[in-house]
């Protein structure tokens, strides 16, 4: 899955601005963000596997990488919105509601995410919901139960969401 070359321009509400920061812009990854990429989601402790740049969308300011996501297709035929992570310099000025919406309008439906339990609101104002066990593909399904056998089920693991 790829994303479209065009390069998308955004200007935050004088409210939400960082100073001196006037526009961002999101734009399709390209292999020379691939540091950057794994760098950021290092940084943001999210898991680092299947972080191939060409289903990434990134986000910059002034030449400067903030953020990024990717949709990350699954071999049981699902499509997760996955790796979204933004400078912690940069957030809360609508980066990350912009690359969830441009995401979103890219991937198919039904669309899940993994995330913690302190992020559910966040995601449920994009329309996700949490699932269960039994309506999980396979991949989060494994994903999940292996959480909670490495965790000696003490922690129930992430949530699994979807939107239709």
């Amino acid at each position: 899955m790829g994303f479209h070359a065009d390069q998308v321009v955004f200007t935050p509400a004088a409210s939400e601005k960082e100073p001196g920061m006037s526009e961002f812009t999101l734009r399709a990854a390209v292999e020379s963000d691939q540091g950057y990429i794994r760098s950021l989601i290092h940084s943001a402790g999210i898991n680092p596997t299947g972080l191939d740049w060409r289903r990434f969308i990134v986000s910059e300011v002034d030449g400067t990488f903030i953020g990024c996501g990717q949709l990350k297709p699954h071999k049981d035929g699902s499509l997760e919105l996955a790796s979204l992570a933004v400078e912690e310099k940069y957030r809360g000025l609508g980066v990350a509601r912009a690359l969830m919406e441009r995401l979103m309008a890219e991937g198919t439906r039904p669309l899940y995410l993994m995330c913690r339990l302190e992020l559910r609101s966040l995601y449920e104002k994009f329309g996700f919901r949490v699932i269960e066990m039994d309506e999980m593909p396979p991949y989060f399904r494994r994903i999940s139960r292996l959480v909670r056998v490495l965790s000696f089920g003490r922690h129930a693991g992430p949530l699994v969401m979807r939107v239709d």
